[in-house]
């Protein structure tokens, strides 16, 4: 049987392959900027009605919350909530969403190197292998793109 975090992190998977479906199909009727605030809305009652469950968690960390954490908070919320959303809403309105799903999971190549050379973290050749195979598969399936023509990428026109 396979381990529960392989398990929970295919559901996972598989919640962030649906988003962008519905998010492309909301995308039809609204604008992005609309739609942002609207999840963002429901993110937060969700949060709230979390609130009660964690509440003492809450406390504790806002105990220890410095402004450098604030800073950095404030960073990644601008960064990739914010600045992300805004920008894969505006390229999955014109274009095929498993198209857009797949070129934003290059995401672990970047993570790859941020992580080895700011936070020092150990990257193995396997590591490095697969994140390349996973660059390559996304690769492949963004030159399936209709409009993308070879002789074009490689400079022949």
């Amino acid at each position: 049987m396979f381990p529960t975090y392989i398990l929970i992190s295919l559901l996972v998977a598989f919640l962030w392959g649906l988003s962008p479906i519905i998010q492309k199909h909301l995308l039809k009727k609204f604008d992005r900027f609309s739609l942002m605030l609207f999840f963002s809305t429901v993110y937060f009652i969700c949060l709230l009605l979390c609130l009660p469950f964690y509440h003492s968690r809450l406390v504790k960390d806002l105990s220890i919350l410095e402004i450098r954490d604030m800073g950095l908070i404030a960073f990644s919320t601008i960064a990739t909530s914010f600045s992300a959303n805004l920008l894969i809403f505006q390229v999955l309105k014109d274009h095929d969403s498993y198209i857009v799903s797949v070129l934003e999971s290059v995401a672990p190549l970047f993570t790859l190197f941020l992580v080895y050379y700011f936070f020092n973290e150990k990257v193995n050749v396997l590591g490095v292998l697969g994140v390349l195979l996973v660059v390559l598969g996304i690769v492949c399936i963004a030159l399936n793109d209709a409009s993308f023509k070879m002789e074009e990428f490689v400079g022949l026109r």
